[in-house]
């Protein structure tokens, strides 16, 4: 990632492991919404992007004995130390350790680091009847796991997922396994409204440019709003519509990051005398990505269908530039060889 926002191939030199580390050959590796943020990723400016990543154990370091060389794994970019305040409260993406472990150089490259932690802490063998690519949507499913969670998701509520991309997505159909009374989807990408209502089996899907967010939503709910509106885009103004959509008691659940600055004008009245909870959700942790994991091995939540393109890591600035297109594609995916 250069400092325009653009991709480029580079060669690096192949990452050398310690103890208790693992070299993994990359085998499947995702175009996450957030690498397709020019705000976000500007600020990882030469550096290699990439943490949806499923691989083979290429080589261990000394003292590793949970893995060895062949292995199919799974690691997460991201591990807590799950000895501190906040590991203890669950709340793991606040734990310091957290913040400061990624994988070397990042999961976009042929061979990667994983460090101790994320070996030990939050890596994950891939169970012999998943494939790669199914495999690599364990980090971005556990995303939305935990924003279920946080949500208050719970058999027999109702469900609005703004934004159809992959992440929208995984929510419908994990709304769908978890026993969703209604489930409805809204985007303005017309193959997303199409797999939402397909594939992804949402009961009604509302077209935004046709009728508003706000609008299609009062419709599909009948007047009483939506239990949990589980918003993808970042923006104010798709989050200000969103809130509108909320039945009383319900919750706001902002998945995605927001730039510096953007804003959302809150109506407090209505949020107070209908008790919203407004309630952001961000990555994951171990407990997450183990129920992830769970959910794709039984079938619960299927992903082979979402992906929709596959290139080589040679083709980098073609596969960026498919995945900033979002019709017609879906999850943009670099395969190994």
């Amino acid at each position: 990632m250069d400092d325009s926002g653009g991709v480029a191939v580079v060669d690096v030199p192949e990452p050398s492991i310690g103890p208790g580390e693992a070299l993994v050959r990359m085998r499947a590796s995702g175009i996450c919404g957030s690498d397709l943020l020019d705000w976000y990723v500007r600020r990882k400016s030469g550096s290699v992007l990439g943490h949806e990543i499923a691989g083979e154990v290429a080589a261990v370091g000394a003292g590793v004995t949970a893995f060895r060389a062949g292995d199919r794994v799974v690691p997460h970019h991201h591990a807590p130390c799950l000895a501190c305040g906040a590991c203890a409260a669950g709340r793991y993406v606040h734990c310091d350790e957290w913040r400061a472990s990624r994988l070397d150089p990042g999961g976009m490259a042929e061979l990667v680091r994983v460090p101790a932690g994320n070996l030990s802490r939050d890596t994950r063998r891939v169970p012999d009847g998943l494939t790669d690519e199914e495999a690599m949507f364990m980090e971005p499913l556990a995303t939305v796991v935990k924003a279920f969670r946080r949500g208050r998701f719970e058999k027999g509520q109702s469900i609005l997922v703004v934004g159809l991309g992959p992440a929208g997505q995984l929510a419908l159909r994990l709304a769908r396994a978890r026993g969703a009374a209604r489930v409805a989807g809204a985007d303005r990408v017309a193959s997303r409204l199409s797999l939402g209502a397909g594939g992804s089996g949402a009961d009604a899907v509302v077209d935004v440019d046709r009728e508003g967010l706000a609008a299609g939503a009062r419709r599909i709910a009948g007047g009483p709003g939506f239990d949990l509106v589980f918003v993808g885009p970042g923006k104010g103004a798709v989050v200000r519509e969103a809130a509108e959509s909320v039945a009383a008691g319900g919750t706001l659940l902002l998945f995605t990051m927001a730039p510096p600055g953007e804003a959302w004008s809150a109506p407090l009245h209505d949020l107070y005398f209908h008790e919203i909870a407004v309630v952001p959700s961000y990555s994951c942790g171990p407990d997450d990505t183990a129920e992830a994991l769970a959910l794709l091995t039984d079938g619960s939540v299927p992903v082979a269908d979402l992906v929709s393109h596959r290139f080589a890591l040679s083709e980098a600035p073609a596969a960026f530039a498919r995945a900033r297109e979002p019709e017609g594609s879906m999850k943009v995916v670099f395969r190994a060889g």
